[in-house]
């Protein structure tokens, strides 16, 4: 119970840095801008190659879109871990949640959650302003499942990814904790990576062996599968697969990245890194 309400607790302060600085509505509004964006362009850049060589899909839009949406939601609350420990040492609040050895992990937990719950909201803005847009600028809109099941099985698929983005987290954090310079680096370089290894804009086994043995390994894989069998293929069967993998492979990041964070606070308990501002 205790642990409850301190995820809580962080969540409603995450919701406090996250939104409270305007209004919710119009902080919202700005902070889905450069998704949509991102989604639009990688439209286009599909739609001008595939129309040059007489090979445009509506399917393959969708596959895009979809996974371009979903992997700026990925990268925006993955990097949460990393930007609270950063900005804490600064303002001294994460000295002050580091006095008890057992109040970090559900601190960074509350955070990345307050996150996702925020992201949601804007990876529907970008999954919506791409279908319009998309029918607007090429005449033809993603081929998108829009039916209660289609939307329930999603809505599923999105929460299954969080233990996956929460061991990414609590191992970027874990980096965090060792250094105080250009620590907000390494999570940009782990999104490109996910951008790539993901499937977020094209299949696994476009990538040469072993990379795609390394792409079909990560639960985010699995996560983004599911996603477009719920929202384009409507297969249940290839969903509950992907599903299961996304679950089973996200649960395991999640007990690595815990294990790592809990050895890299102990480290830096020992070592004084955690009030250090300047390394």
């Amino acid at each position: 119970m205790r642990t409850i309400r301190a995820i809580a607790a962080s969540v409603w302060m995450g919701w406090q840095r996250d939104l409270e600085w305007t209004n919710p509505l119009l902080s919202l509004g700005v902070k889905a801008i450069a998704p949509a964006a991102a989604v639009l362009s990688a439209s286009i850049v599909y739609w001008y190659g595939s129309s040059f060589v007489g090979r445009f899909s509506p399917e393959r839009l969708a596959y895009i879109v979809v996974g371009a949406s979903l992997y700026a939601q990925i990268a925006t609350y993955a990097y949460v871990p990393t930007a609270a420990i950063s900005e804490g040492k600064w303002t001294n609040v994460y000295p002050q949640v580091c006095i008890t050895p057992t109040s970090s992990i559900p601190y960074l937990a509350g955070r990345c959650l307050a996150s996702f719950t925020a992201s949601v909201p804007i990876v529907i803005v970008s999954l919506v302003v791409s279908y319009y847009v998309s029918g607007m600028l090429f005449g033809l809109s993603p081929v998108l499942i829009v039916s209660s099941s289609s939307v329930s099985m999603f809505a599923v698929a999105l929460l299954a990814s969080i233990p996956a983005v929460l061991g990414l987290g609590y191992l970027l954090g874990s980096y965090s904790i060792f250094v105080s310079r250009f620590e907000w680096a390494l999570p940009s370089y782990i999104s490109g990576v996910l951008m790539i290894f993901s499937e977020a804009l094209f299949p696994a086994t476009v990538l040469p062996w072993p990379l795609s043995l390394f792409s079909e390994a990560l639960p985010f894989t699995y996560f983004m599968r599911a996603s477009r069998a719920a929202l384009i293929y409507g297969s249940i069967s290839a969903y509950a697969v992907s599903m299961s993998y996304a679950l089973l492979g996200g649960l395991l990041f999640l007990a690595v990245g815990l294990v790592a964070f809990r050895w890299a606070e102990k480290r830096g308990r020992e070592k004084g890194l955690i009030d250090r501002k300047v390394g």
